[in-house]
């Protein structure tokens, strides 16, 4: 079976984390998503209600 790590990333192809960044929250009414960590792990939260839209774990 292959896994995500057998593909090799095209480096000018964004993120799915930078795709979501400057997005309106659906979470809340007047929130925009902002790059940050979220309990350690890369992120994407609310700038207002702080709740993660989306958060990636470091597989090692």
């Amino acid at each position: 079976m292959e896994s995500v790590s057998d593909h090799a990333v095209d480096a000018a192809e964004p993120s799915p984390l930078d795709q979501l960044e400057d997005t309106a929250c659906t979470f809340c009414d007047s929130g925009l998503l902002v790059r940050n960590q979220y309990k350690g792990n890369d992120a994407v939260v609310c700038n207002n209600c702080e709740t993660p839209a989306m958060q990636v774990w470091d597989v090692k």
